[in-house]
């Protein structure tokens, strides 16, 4: 079980569960399995397509006498593509998920996307074949136009195989002066992964880990080696340049 998540990213969930919110995805962290899903406001447009085809189905069983043909064929064509794809994005929204890590079967599994309901298998990965996790950054560099870094900063997890093919988990896009959030939120689901499989957790270059008091906000001082000394109430990263 995964316990040491910073509590400011983390939301715990009534099943048990906790979430950690990404950029328009969540993920699910659980005993024995964490699912890196589509967020809740995904399910709208899916439901907007159902909508439409009620619409649609009840003008062509209302007003299909008084309707030119060509239109009635249109509308029945519009009607067998809408209805199954909004139907199958529905429930991809609601039980699928793109990335899916778990414990039982001891193998990470990306899943197929919109079309594929996020059910269907597109990459298996055993925990044995797992060289390490990694977070990369982008958007520290200066601008090769401006000579300054970017306003924003995208943090990725990605998975790197034994055979060196890298595979994203998550992504986490947000603004520069938030980047300390980007990097919680990716370190959260980080150390979940890596707890998990056993993998080692790699930080960018320049970051590392700081422990940091809740209730005053400032790094914590670690004395000299001695017995039974209390946990820190949680651990957060620090830039250093």
């Amino acid at each position: 079980m995964v316990t040491d998540l910073p509590g400011h990213v983390v939301e715990q969930r009534r099943d048990g569960r906790r979430t950690v919110l990404l950029h328009r995805a969540m993920a699910v962290i659980g005993d024995d399995r964490i699912e890196i899903k589509s967020a809740r406001g995904t399910v709208i447009l899916p439901l907007l397509g159902l909508l439409i085809s009620a619409a649609i189905g009840w003008l062509m069983v209302d007003r299909g006498p008084t309707l030119p043909f060509w239109l009635l064929v249109t509308l029945l064509v519009v009607l067998i593509i809408l209805v199954p794809v909004s139907v199958m994005g529905l429930v991809g929204a609601l039980v699928g998920a793109d990335v899916v890590v778990d414990r039982r079967k001891g193998s990470a599994t990306w899943q197929q996307g919109y079309l594929g309901m996020g059910i269907g298998t597109k990459e298996l990965v055993p925990f044995a074949k797992i060289d390490h996790l990694e977070i990369c950054i982008e958007g520290d560099q200066p601008d090769r136009w401006h000579d300054l870094p970017d306003d924003l900063r995208q943090f990725s997890l990605v998975l790197v195989k034994k055979s060196g093919k890298r595979l994203p988990i998550c992504n986490v896009p947000v603004p520069a002066y938030g980047q300390e959030d980007g990097m919680d939120r990716t370190l959260a689901v980080g150390q979940a992964v890596a707890a998990m499989t056993g993998a080692r957790l790699d930080l960018p270059e320049g970051w590392e880990l700081v422990e940091i008091d809740l209730e005053t906000g400032e790094p914590v001082i670690k004395p000299e080696p001695a017995g039974n000394r209390p946990r820190p109430r949680r651990k957060r990263h620090d830039r250093r340049r």
